[in-house]
């Protein structure tokens, strides 16, 4: 009978450690998962952000060569098939800060989703000013890429954060 208590026991306590051993890398494992999903879409809004980007410093550094070339030497003018493509970057990523604006919560962060959302806010602000209160071009492109500079900048300063901490 004595040994048969040592057994149950010894078979219990094995259990329970296999269970708990199991239950703890399973956690750890879907932390792991969670975490790289989560890099992987703060990696992707970056880049969409930085493409946006390079679209809007294009147009606003093209406008200041025209004005005074002098002033910009390494200016390089994009010939159509180029600028295409860079608009269609452009256009994708926007489609891509869209998706993350209204479905970010799942895989990002709150903050992230209020970021994306307030940023195209602002720009549908900028293009009813343009189209309804005759803002200038100039200046409404000029904002634009400030407000995606400073999107971009937030954008990996939470990025760092989330990513650091987990």
């Amino acid at each position: 009978m004595n040994y048969f208590y040592q057994l149950l026991i010894g078979l219990l306590s094995g259990s329970f450690a296999a269970w708990l051993t199991t239950h703890l890398a399973l956690r750890r494992f879907y932390n792991e998962k969670w975490w790289e999903k989560r890099a992987s879409a703060f990696i992707e809004i970056t880049d969409a952000i930085y493409q946006i980007k390079i679209e809007y410093e294009y147009y606003c550094d093209r406008r200041e060569f025209y004005r005074e070339p002098n002033a910009f030497p390494s200016f390089e003018k994009l010939d159509e098939e180029r600028l295409a493509q860079m608009k269609g970057a452009s256009s994708k990523a926007m489609g891509i800060v869209t998706k993350y604006s209204q479905v970010g919560p799942l895989l990002i962060t709150k903050e992230v989703s209020k970021l994306l959302n307030d940023y195209l806010a602002e720009l549908r602000k900028i293009t009813n000013d343009v189209f309804f209160r005759d803002w200038d071009d100039e200046e409404a492109e000029n904002y634009q890429l400030e407000i995606t500079s400073k999107l971009l900048k937030d954008l990996v300063e939470v990025s760092r954060k989330e990513l650091k901490s987990n």
